[in-house]
């Protein structure tokens, strides 16, 4: 081989080592100004989807719900002051409800001792047939409470889970289902300001907790 062969190849060599390196450098240029732009893009699109971006601003909601305290507050007084119509002293009738969760809506109702007679109405505001969620109204004195609320199971739905003829019971109402009404009118002549009564639910078990006081104000 000639030297200026040889010197022809040497040189032919030496370029295409610099054209490869040139090639690379530009590839590689190329290569971190489109990953830039694909990382800038990335983050463009999806940095206000990150996790802990903008989390205050992101959660915010488009209105303010009112206050949780004023709502039940107002639920409250609501309630209140429904119950404190029913319970109105002057007032000798007097409207309680029952529901489906073993619930009566009052713990506590008050009758003048100027009435009468006194009208007791009971609403049944569930959904449930009365053999399965019945509810009536009995009053008795404190003491008898427990006796009486014990032996109501043996006097049966026909009975009105009340003991017949059981000079225990003050009054009593029938048993109703969900969706009914009924009511009880009675004296309050032998009832004594002041004494102790309880009104309560005697179907089978409801009695401890669907119970309340009554009470003759003078």
């Amino acid at each position: 081989m000639s030297d200026s062969g040889l010197g022809f190849s040497v040189k032919r060599f030496i370029i295409f080592i610099v054209g490869c390196a040139v090639a690379i450098l530009i590839f590689e240029g190329m290569g971190e100004v489109g990953g830039s732009m694909i990382k800038g893009q990335v983050s463009k699109t999806t940095s206000k989807y990150h996790p802990e971006r903008n989390v205050d601003d992101r959660i915010k909601p488009e209105f303010v719900l009112e206050d949780k305290v004023a709502v039940a507050n107002a639920a409250n007084s609501s309630v209140s002051s429904s119950a404190d119509e029913w319970n109105a002293e002057d007032s000798c009738e007097q409207v309680i409800e029952g529901n489906d969760m073993l619930q009566f809506n009052l713990k506590e109702m008050k009758v003048s001792a100027a009435c009468a007679n006194v009208t007791v109405i009971l609403k049944h505001t569930g959904v449930m047939a009365a053999e399965i969620m019945g509810h009536n109204w009995v009053l008795s004195s404190d003491a008898d409470f427990m006796p009486v609320a014990t032996a109501a199971a043996g006097a049966g739905l026909k009975n009105n889970y009340v003991p017949v003829d059981d000079n225990r019971v003050l009054a009593a109402t029938s048993i109703i289902g969900g969706g009914e009404k009924t009511s009880v009118t009675f004296s309050i002549e032998s009832l004594s300001a002041g004494d102790a009564y309880t009104f309560f639910c005697s179907f089978p078990g409801h009695y401890a907790i669907m119970k309340g006081a009554f009470k003759v104000i003078a």
